[in-house]
This record gives C-alpha cells, structure tokens and sequence, in this order.
C-alpha cells in the first residue's frame, strides 16, 4: 500500500492540530500511563477511522511484545517478535511493504508506529485498516507520529512522576519508621520493667509488619535465655538454641534442611532467623514466622527490623545489668555483715601472756575468708593459740571456719589433752562436712611459767621457731587434715621448750604461696629471710613488715587469705 499525495486543502486531514496539542497537554498532565494509553488507542482510532487497534508493549525480560491495549475484532497471540529492520529508516511502516511484517497482516494489523519515550523503546501502535480501504495521507502519518511521540513523552512523565511517588511513599515511610523507632527508644529507656520492654517489642511487630509468630534469644553469660516469644506453644531447647546460634549468616530463611536440623522451626512456624550484635553486646537471635498480610520480607525490612530489635536488646540487657547491680550490692551488703561478724570471731584484742610477746592478724582475700586464728588465755596466764586453713574461699569456707571455733571454744573448759581434742575435732568435721572441704589445723598450749609449747599438727604449715645462733626449726609433729579422713588412729603431740628471744611464726599459705607476676610464689625461704631481717623487733613491728613485704612481692594482690601468729619470747 502506498501514501495518498493529495494536498491539505484538496483532502483535509481527519486531524485537527489544535485538537492534537490540546490532548497531548492533556494526556502529559495526566500522570497516569494507563489512561495515556487508553487515549493513545482511542483518539488513533477515532482520527484514522480504523475499527481495530492495539497497542503492543515490550517485555524487556523476553525481548518480546504483547497486547497491553486492544480495540475491535482482533485476534493476537500472547507474544509477537517483532523485527527492529523495517523501522530503522522511518516511524510509519505498512505491514505490506515488508515480507518480515506480513504476517502481522493475517492479525487484522495494517499500520504500525513505534513508541519512544527518551531513554528507550517501549512499543507500537498497531492500527488496522481505514474504513472503506481509504489510504492513509502522508499528513495524517506525520500528524499520528506526533502523537505517538507525545504520547511516549507523556508515558515517560507518568513513569517518572510514578517513581517519584513511589520513592515519596517509601519516604514516607522510612520517616514513619525513624519516628516509630524514636517513640520506642524513649518508652524503652523510660522503662525498667523487662515484661513492658517485650510488650512494646511485640506490638511492634504485629502493628508495624503484621507479624504474629516470632521470638527473641539473647545469649547471657554464654548461655541462651528466651527472651521473649509470640503465637508459639513450645519453646526451644538449649541445644536448639545453642544451633540456632551457630548459624553463619546474618539472615537466614528456613528451608527444609533447617527445619530437619532444628525441629523446633517446623513445628513453630518460623521462616526467617536474624542474628542480632547488638554493637558488641551479647548477641541475640530474632526468629520470624511469615507476614500476617502475605508479604515477603524486604531489605528496608530487615533495617527495621534489626533496628527495632537492638533497641528492645539494649533496654532488656539494661535490666538485667540493673537486677545484677542490685544482687551485687544485696551481695556485698550481706558480705560485709559477714564479715564484721567473722572478725567477731577473731580475738578482740591480744591476750596479755607473762613471758609471751603476741602480734595476729588476718587479710582476708575476699570479703570473707577460710582463714582462722585463736588466742585464748586461761585464768592461770597460760595460753592456747590456734591457726587454721579452711579449703576454698567465700562464704562456704568462713562458715566452716566459724564452726572450727565454735568446737574449739566448747572444748577449752574440759580437762582434755590436744591429742585427744584433735581426734574429735577431726570426727565432727568428717561426719559434718562434704567430702572436698578439710581444714589444715594447727594449734598449741603454752605454760607460761615453764616456758613449754606442746602442739599438735594436723596438716598446716609447720610454724617455724627461730633461735638466736640456731637454725630454723618446723614445728610438724601431729597428723592428717581435719575431715579428710576418719580418725583412725590419734594425733601425735610435740613439745618444745622456749627460750628468751625465740621467735615463733604461725602462718598460713597466703604468706608463702603469694605470686609476683611472674607466677613465681614468695616461698618460705623468703619469709625466713624476711623474718631474720626483721627479728630483733616487737611482734607487731615484724608482723606489718613480713605483710609489706608480702604485698610488694605479689603487687598487693592477694589470691588467698593471709594469717599471721608472732611471738616473742620474753
């Protein structure tokens, strides 16, 4: 077919020109790409006096056209390919004129023109023939190539208004987020109620992402706590739990392998895991059942997410550091009653012994220790001392202690040699106390008019005597721990007789085994030397000097309790 050549005013278009910027303003200001096509196929339709149109869309992904908009008694297949060649030199091309369009002919198509916007090609109009077989004037071409080209501008325009839309409501809602997230992060920071924290957590979810089922896992002092969870009847396992943490990914959506590995999620519905780091807190999981309104997640989803979720960890980890603060102080405070009563138990004051020069003190590591040490005088200015080292540290080990004095006290006004007293000591503490907790014991009656010590052993440091031009001498003599075994066969007892100036050292392994950095302990050939260095002084005197020193060694940190008994001979 070819175009009429009859002039404008012989043959006067079907166009009208004011009509045609009229509705190219009209379809450019509508913003809508559905009613510019629409009108695109109308008004073609209308001015060409044609009874069958389409509009044939591409499909980028297909490379591919299909029927978007039809009018009239036209029959098309799903997807056409159609060939770029015949439009490369021209808009308008007849079906006819090209073999490789023909078959577009057998589809009532007589008419085709491209559809531009700027960027890229989006379609054609595809007109049938005129009513009557009337040939279409090169004017009328011209003019329809107009208006498929302002119609491609005004799909354009509408593509772009569209997304900006789009991003404004995305704009939107991120903001509504930012606020959301802002409201919450004051009710959380305003609450220390952990139920109210998880309430507002919960909310959350089901109100801003419709999500019902779900939990939250945080992992407290390496063990994993449920947190809080919604819309499920069981809850996980620790060793589902501990699984669910050695997930690789940040994001993780259940498949069935999953499912298989951690029952747990196929039974509760869950879809989606979370991990959560909380800027260097304890990390927690966040696991997600599907959407209540059928959407899949989105990546703003997961920011929003992973935000919300961080600001209730924070304000829960706040609770709990807050029930810790007040346990710790609940804790010391108890402490410290301990502790006055345990120095309670200590001798008020040193005993005033003709013949004796006395020093004691202990350094309890902890608040309160094991350690234990006794100096009771009788009527007759005679004197029995006692030192004692209770296994472990803490409350355990000073309730053990008080319970050794109690015994030792009940004991002193009875006519009952140290052998024989040791033996029952050593029964009640078996009989009475768990299998890992003895006391090394170590104790002495002094007759001060005869200057005599007779002691008994029972597994301590073996105090030391210093004599003036003499070795140091180990008082040893006695037996086993008390309590770690039955008294099966009785203490033995030592005696020494004391001299004027002898020096006797009663002390507990918090003195010898103290370590300097270089986890190298002070040693008993240390306190010899010390002692030596410090000898011709008062009790008192030496005692602070030997701690000094024990505490310059070991950089005043002590890892155990440190007792001291000084005497001097007058």
């Amino acid at each position: 077919m070819s175009l009429s050549h009859e002039t404008y005013d012989e043959h006067k278009s079907r166009f009208d020109l004011q009509t045609l910027l009229d509705t190219s303003r009209l379809l450019i200001e509508s913003h809508d790409v559905d009613f510019v096509l629409n009108n695109l196929l109308l008004i073609s339709m209308g001015k060409m006096a044609v009874a069958r149109a389409a509009i044939l869309w591409l499909d980028p992904r297909k490379q591919a056209y299909y029927p978007i908009k039809k009018k009239g008694r036209i029959e098309l297949p799903g997807f056409l390919s159609i060939p770029e060649e015949p439009f490369r030199e021209r808009n308008a091309v007849f079906c006819d004129d090209h073999d490789d369009l023909s078959f577009l002919a057998g589809h009532g198509i007589n008419f085709m023109i491209p559809i531009h916007n700027s960027t890229r090609h989006l379609g054609f109009l595809a007109l049938g023939k005129k009513m009557g077989n009337i040939p279409v004037t090169l004017e009328e071409t011209r003019i329809l190539e107009s208006f498929v080209f302002m119609s491609g501008i005004a799909i354009s325009n509408s593509e772009l208004v569209g997304e900006l839309r789009s991003t404004n409501r995305k704009l939107d809602y991120k903001v509504q987020e930012l606020h959301t997230l802002f409201d919450l992060s004051k009710a959380f920071n305003a609450s220390v109620d952990r139920n109210e924290i998880t309430r507002l957590f919960k909310y959350t979810l089901l109100g801003q992402l419709f999500i019902r089922r779900f939990f939250l896992i945080l992992c407290r002092n390496d063990s994993p706590v449920n947190v809080t969870q919604n819309g499920l009847d069981d809850k996980p396992d620790t060793g589902q739990m501990n699984a669910l943490f050695a997930l690789e990914n940040e994001i993780t959506r259940v498949d069935d392998e999953l499912r298989k590995q951690i029952p747990f999620l196929e039974e509760s519905g869950i879809h989606l895991i979370l991990k959560l780091h909380n800027d260097g807190g304890d990390p927690a999981i966040l696991g997600l059942g599907k959407r209540a309104n059928g959407k899949e997640f989105e990546s703003t989803d997961f920011n929003f997410l992973i935000s919300l979720s961080n600001l209730a960890l924070m304000s829960i980890q706040k609770t709990y550091l807050l029930e810790d603060q007040i346990e710790k102080e609940r804790m010391e405070e108890e402490l410290q009653i301990a502790r006055s009563i345990q120095q309670k138990l200590f001798p008020d004051n040193v005993p005033d012994i003709p013949t004796l020069q006395i020093a004691a003190r202990n350094v309890p590591s902890y608040q309160v220790g094991g350690d234990y040490y006794d100096l009771i005088r009788h009527k007759n200015g005679n004197l029995t001392m006692a030192i004692a080292d209770v296994t472990g540290k803490g409350v355990p080990a000073s309730l053990l202690m008080a319970n050794l004095q109690s015994v030792l006290h009940i004991l002193q006004p009875f006519d009952i040699s140290l052998v024989d007293a040791t033996g029952q000591i050593n029964a009640l503490i078996y009989q009475n106390t768990p299998s890992d907790k003895f006391i090394s014991f170590f104790w002495g009656f002094y007759d001060h008019e005869k200057k005599i010590l007779t002691y008994v052993n029972a597994g301590h440091n073996p105090p030391v005597l210093m004599r003036e031009g003499s070795e140091p001498e180990w008082l040893s003599e006695g037996g086993v721990l008390l309590g770690a075994m039955p008294t099966m066969l009785p203490y033995s007892e030592g005696k020494v007789t004391l001299q004027k100036g002898d020096l006797l050292v009663m002390y507990t392994d918090g003195v010898t085994e103290a370590m300097n950095k270089e986890e190298e302990e002070f040693g008993e050939s240390r306190m010899i030397s010390a002692l030596a260095k410090f000898r011709e002084h008062e009790p008192d005197r030496i005692l602070e000097s030997l701690v000094s020193e024990v505490s310059t060694y070991s950089d005043g940190h002590f890892t155990d309790d440190l007792t001291l008994i000084i005497c001097k001979v007058q």
